[in-house]
């Protein structure tokens, strides 16, 4: 999001999951998101850095995506840790249903996609959707009262990492988490809309249906 806003040309390299146990050893950590530059003469991971490094290239070319310095981009970098919290606290409930061995778990194969396995995703999700999420919502609900995105009425690289995050619940796509788990705040619902509306933003999401 912040390459397309930034106005930045790239290619967008997916790779299949059938394809990854192939790809995986020529990346950096055994890991994605990977960003090469000019050809692959730099290769650079972690999903902050690549965010800072487009918000950067974007100021360069004119679009003011990340504060150049001060209390600015301090606030800027406060907003990416808080999107950051949100995840670590999601993680773990997303990542149960996938990988439950890493959770103390039997071995896959005795356990992923038992019943109790499913009675353990399902509870830890539920229970996420219904006790933490909420928190978060009402911080940023109270941060929409006075400013339009995260940081002002700029949109800035902290919005590009939010609001793929919001989108990725509201998708319905999560097995245990509802589709208008975002509705009890009118104000985020409404927030996610000003950022999808972006005309760059748009245009993207059209050319990837």
């Amino acid at each position: 999001m912040a390459l397309t806003i930034g106005k930045i040309p790239f290619v967008d390299r997916r790779v299949e999951f059938s394809d990854w146990p192939n790809v995986k050893p020529t990346t950096p950590y055994g890991k994605m998101p990977v960003l090469e530059i000019n050809d692959g003469e730099e290769v650079i991971t972690q999903s902050d850095a690549l965010m800072r490094y487009a918000g950067l290239l974007a100021n360069q070319n004119g679009v003011d995506l990340y504060p150049e310095e001060g209390m600015e981009r301090t606030k800027c970098d406060e907003m990416i840790a808080f999107v950051d919290e949100i995840q670590d606290s999601w993680a773990p409930r997303l990542y149960v249903g996938m990988n439950p061995k890493y959770f103390g778990y039997p071995e896959e194969d005795s356990f992923k996609g038992t019943d109790e396995h499913k009675r353990v995703t399902e509870l830890a999700r539920s229970r996420w959707v219904a006790q933490e999420l909420p928190s978060y919502l009402e911080i940023l609900t109270k941060r929409f009262e006075t400013r339009k995105f995260l940081c002002g009425d700029s949109v800035t690289i902290a919005d590009c990492y939010l609001v793929p995050l919001l989108n990725r619940f509201s998708s319905g796509s999560i097995d245990h988490v509802p589709a208008d788990c975002l509705k009890q705040s009118p104000a985020v619902c409404a927030y996610v809309e000003r950022f999808m509306s972006i005309p760059e933003v748009a245009k993207w999401y059209a050319s990837a249906a």
